[in-house]
């Protein structure tokens, strides 16, 4: 739920309703695009890229394609009220803005450069863990990290230490590596979930692999994992990451459901990967 309504001009976005209202005329959004919509209506005449919308309307790295339809869906719900003045454009290559000429948001919103600096500042509080097989990769994805300026950052090549690196330190962070033997990576989520660590129990996670599986994206979902880092690591992807961990909420599900959820359902990937 959005924190307020936002008055612009002469229409308003009605939060509680989710619905956008012009004089006597209301058009019903739906939540997703009345959080959009908001969003794009607090940078009012300021371009936002697809990375801030991913970032602060889902909370998750989200698809090009995900983001053209809602933006297309909302341009034709804003266009039942035939409102002259308001116009949702779609910059190439930049992204998009609402227009309204001579027009300002009511709420003050901080533009998104200044959003950009918030993100960054909450990247350089994490401290992150990173859980990586591989020598090579763990030394990679922690210059990369401290390149970004995080807080802190431990990497271990086990779950059996990444649990003592937990008990001894509060992270807010933990890139796991899917490939660790014997899906001791997805276990160590599992148990994490499951309050079986120091961890706490919500901490934000990421996974790290060498493909895109649609097995691997279902645990991701099942065990509230915030997203997928594919190997090689790059830096421009990594710092995406940390802009969608640094804004995103885990809501935990019972207990019961992350124990239900098989760690061995990429029992033939991980093999063709090791035997490769």
């Amino acid at each position: 739920m959005l924190e307020k309504n936002l008055v612009v001009g002469e229409f308003h976005i009605d939060s509680s309703q989710n619905s956008l209202i012009h004089g006597s005329r209301k058009v019903y959004l739906g939540p997703l695009r009345t959080s959009l919509l908001h969003f794009l209506c607090k940078n009012v005449n300021t371009v936002v890229t697809r990375e801030d919308l991913a970032q602060h309307v889902w909370g998750r790295l989200v698809t090009d394609h995900t983001i053209n339809q809602h933006i297309s869906q909302l341009r034709k719900s804003v266009g039942t009220l035939s409102l002259h003045g308001l116009n949702i454009s779609t910059i190439p290559k930049r992204g998009y803005i609402a227009r309204m000429e001579g027009l300002v948001a009511t709420d003050n919103a901080p533009s998104p450069v200044a959003q950009s600096e918030v993100t960054s500042n909450a990247i350089s509080n994490l401290k992150v863990l990173v859980v990586e097989g591989s020598t090579e990769g763990r030394a990679q994805l922690i210059e990369q990290l401290e390149a970004l300026n995080v807080s802190y950052v431990e990497g271990v090549p086990s779950a059996r230490e990444a649990e003592r690196s937990i008990a001894l330190q509060d992270f807010d962070l933990i890139i796991v590596d899917t490939l660790l033997p014997q899906y001791s990576g997805l276990n160590l989520i599992k148990a994490i979930r499951t309050g079986q660590t120091s961890a706490s129990s919500d901490i934000k996670i990421l996974n790290s692999h060498q493909d895109v599986q649609r097995e691997l994206l279902g645990l991701n979902s099942l065990l509230d994992v915030q997203g997928l880092l594919l190997k090689p690591f790059e830096a421009n992807r990594l710092k995406q990451m940390l802009m969608v961990v640094s804004k995103s909420n885990v809501i935990l599900k019972p207990q019961a459901a992350y124990e239900l959820v098989p760690t061995n359902v990429v029992d033939i990937e991980f093999k063709a990967v090791v035997n490769s």
